[in-house]
């Protein structure tokens, strides 16, 4: 049996060179993360990605409370918070009603402040998936870098999203991506309401033969985010990218791609025309893409 040897063989990536998002989602995306670039400087950036090989605990880690706190605090370690500034509360909701749980939407994460300190809370269910708490440690602690360090507040009406997005800034991505994907698939999900819950409900509102893919940002969102990721460390051809699911994956190497064609390595695309209108519909606020608002 003969092949044309011009044509790819089946099993070759073969990746557009458009932007895996639409103009009004990528113009969002740069925007926020040149926005991070300038709150929080671009070390983070620059730090290596978090993957769930080499940096998940050993075989020892099973769940247990303490081990769960240590968790906490690796992942502090990483996004620049100070443990002993926060209080951190685990609950267990395995018990509870099936029936009560769908109509009330469990909660898998969430974030307070009482007494002017902040409260993060873990659902610790399924402790024993490190990389599933992960997930949701840092979606929470990204709560913690955004809203109680007072750089945003929840009058933002895109501040859910930009958690998600932010966790992609401090090397998560791989873990949140993967995570919302197995959400879907395991019947959980994100949600964020104000002050930063996570709720299994708002991923699965949408369900096709079991399967759900409803959330803050997108598969092709977290794809491109986690290109812009890459590009902005210069690193065209990410050893990382394998650790991600297939369809994150396939948007995470088209936005390599247009970025390739569009803008030099360790930068982003200028706002031209289009992206400024679409900039200005998801920036209504003076502190959606600039100044931090105080709480």
């Amino acid at each position: 049996m003969s092949r044309d040897p011009e044509t790819p063989p089946p099993w070759a990536r073969r990746t557009s060179a458009d932007c895996p998002v639409g103009v009004r989602q990528q113009a969002w995306i740069e925007a926020s993360l040149a926005w991070f670039e300038r709150e929080f400087v671009r070390e983070p950036a620059s730090r290596n990605v978090v993957l769930p090989g080499p940096d998940l605990p050993s075989t020892a880690y099973t769940g247990t409370p303490e081990q769960v706190i240590s968790l906490v605090s690796r992942v502090c370690g990483v996004m620049g918070v100070d443990l002993t500034e926060i209080t951190v509360e685990l609950f267990d909701r395995a018990g509870e009603d099936a029936a009560a749980t769908r109509e009330e939407r469990r909660t898998v994460g969430h974030y307070r402040v009482r007494n002017g300190r902040a409260v993060i809370g873990l659902d610790v269910t399924e402790a024993s998936d490190a990389a599933y708490l992960i997930a949701v440690i840092a979606h929470e602690l990204c709560h913690v870098r955004l809203l109680g360090e007072g750089r945003i507040t929840t009058d933002r009406k895109d501040h859910e999203r930009l958690t998600d997005l932010l966790t992609v800034y401090f090397g998560f991505g791989v873990f949140t991506t993967n995570a919302a994907l197995r959400f879907g698939e395991a019947a959980r999900g994100f949600s964020v309401h104000p002050l930063g819950e996570l709720d299994e409900r708002t991923l699965n509102a949408a369900r096709n033969d079991g399967f759900s893919r409803l959330g803050y940002l997108t598969e092709r969102e977290f794809g491109y985010a986690m290109a812009c990721h890459a590009w902005l460390r210069r690193e065209a051809e990410p050893a990382w990218a394998g650790h991600l699911a297939p369809g994150p994956r396939a948007c995470l190497w088209q936005g390599l791609a247009y970025l390739g064609r569009t803008v030099e390595p360790g930068m982003l695309p200028p706002a031209g025309p289009a992206s400024s209108r679409s900039r200005s519909a998801w920036c209504r606020r003076p502190t959606a893409c600039g100044s931090a608002a105080s709480t």
